[in-house]
């Protein structure tokens, strides 16, 4: 039993001192292929990395620098002096079995930013002696980890020399959770930040509160950091804005969402987005629920990364940037994967365009199919014609339609006979011109009439206009009464 014991005494600290090493060493291998991905984003550089792995625990200091090259060229070119901006990060590594309390895992590392000089001072006025940022990741066994992050709430009046101009800040915090595979291959999100306020000395105010969002995303190829299939999803409790002094129109939000759906199947992807708002007041007139949704549908995955890639690298690229010829002969060579897209045959759409007006409800849809462009179709535009496959649906208030349309037909007949006309006269003038205009519309099936809701569907396909359904004939835009 005692030489049992004393194998096991020599045996199990052997064993975990192996064990933190290994660890260490696939934490150290799992940050520097995060460094190699970095490295493939044009906008942004690694400028220093330091990395000292110990045994039983490891130090990371990374500074990054961001958009570098376009802001050393805007100086040269004679653009304002300014500082390209760097971040230093230093995380410090604890190796696993055991990370501490009841939690073993693969390891645990503390990040926070390294600042120095008037950055430090800044943050100090605003932070006080709290940390700004902190994130904890725990790296699990079996690969990837989970990372926590935080930033804590201030109250900070921005320093100014006239009392009228005060504006004060209130923030209280953000905090996100982000669960990860191996290399960021995929990623789900959680995160969320009460409050923003800012006040002014004149009483004006804008607040935001209920921020809350989510991702769900998986990388789309390997050899794309940037370029992410799933879903993104943005809500807010409610959005304001006050300003007594009237140079901004009073606006209210509320229960907003803003969505993001990119789905993959087989060699095409969709781009479907929404934006959402139960409440939309401005001035005073209630505008909601308001809703905007629109989508790419069928864009070949492969064309559209590499249209993607070429387009960032083109953006980060100071010589392009700050050359016109050179953006333009830039922009040209992006037409050949754009040409290739659209001879994957996407889809284009307002899938919907909603909101009420103090008139009623008003809405709008419409969709742009392409059958496979070629380059040859460019130069020909009836070819082209024959391609296009569109559709889509109008539907506004009538009560709306004709203020707008009678008071331009009241400009038209005050300028017939002159401005000492009889507005009351004027008005049933112009009310019966419309009368007469909207029975034209509806008697050629150009204008449906339904429950105070006047609707236009329109149509194109081979070649053929439609209207409601029926072929469109242009002379009847002749038949309205002027």
């Amino acid at each position: 039993m005692k030489k049992a014991a004393l194998i096991a005494a020599i045996a199990l600290p052997v064993a975990y001192t192996g064990s933190a090493w290994y660890l260490g060493q696939r934490i150290e291998t799992s940050l520097n292929d995060q460094a190699k991905q970095v490295e493939g984003i044009p906008s942004i550089k690694v400028v220093k990395r330091d990395y000292q792995r110990g045994l039983f625990s490891s130090t990371e200091t990374v500074t990054f620098e961001l958009m570098g090259d376009v802001t050393r060229a805007m100086q040269q070119a004679g653009g304002p002096a300014m500082e390209a901006v760097k971040i230093t990060v230093r995380s410090d590594i604890r190796h696993g079995p055991w990370l501490g309390g009841a939690e073993f895992d693969a390891g645990v590392a503390q990040a926070e930013l390294v600042l120095e000089g008037e950055a430090k001072e800044w943050v100090k006025k605003v932070f006080g002696d709290r940390k700004p940022i902190e994130v904890r990741t725990v790296y699990h066994f079996a690969g990837g980890g989970r990372s926590d992050f935080s930033s804590p709430g201030f109250t900070f009046d921005l320093p100014v020399s006239d009392p009228s101009d005060a504006l004060r800040v209130v923030w209280d915090g953000i905090t996100a959770r982000v669960d990860f595979a191996e290399g960021m291959a995929r990623y789900t999100l959680q995160g969320s930040a009460p409050k923003m306020e800012m006040t002014d000395a004149k009483g004006g105010r804008i607040v935001m509160q209920g921020l809350n969002f989510s991702g769900d995303q998986a990388r789309l190829f390997a050899d794309d950091p940037l370029l992410y299939t799933g879903t993104q999803r943005f809500t807010l409790d409610s959005f304001g804005i006050h300003d007594p002094s009237g140079t901004l129109p009073p606006v209210e939000l509320a229960k907003v969402v803003y969505e993001v759906d990119i789905p993959k199947q087989g060699d095409f992807i969709d781009l479907i987005a929404r934006i959402g708002s139960e409440k939309l007041t401005v001035a005073g007139a209630n505008y909601g629920p308001a809703h905007y949704d629109f989508s790419f549908r069928h864009l070949h995955a492969q064309t559209a990364s590499r249209m993607y890639r070429s387009f960032v690298a083109m953006s980060s690229d100071p010589q392009t940037m700050l050359n016109p010829e050179a953006m333009q002969a830039q922009m040209g060579q992006l037409m050949g994967p754009a040409l290739e897209l659209l001879g994957h045959a996407p889809v284009i759409a307002i899938d919907r365009l909603a909101f009420n007006t103090p008139q009623g409800p008003a809405s709008l849809n419409a969709r742009v199919a392409l059958a496979g462009i070629t380059p040859d179709d460019l130069s020909n535009p009836l070819g082209l014609l024959a391609k296009l496959d569109a559709a889509g649906e109008l539907s506004l208030p009538e009560v709306l339609v004709r203020e707008t349309v009678s008071g331009r037909n009241q400009g038209q007949i005050y300028a017939s006979y002159g401005e000492e006309a009889d507005p009351q006269e004027v008005a049933a003038m112009a009310n019966a011109l419309f009368d007469q205009q909207l029975t034209t519309f509806v008697d050629q099936g150009l204008v449906s009439r339904t429950n105070g809701q006047l609707t236009v569907k329109a149509a194109f396909s081979k070649g053929q206009f439609t209207v409601n359904g029926q072929p469109f004939n242009p002379a009847a835009m002749g038949a309205m009464p002027q």
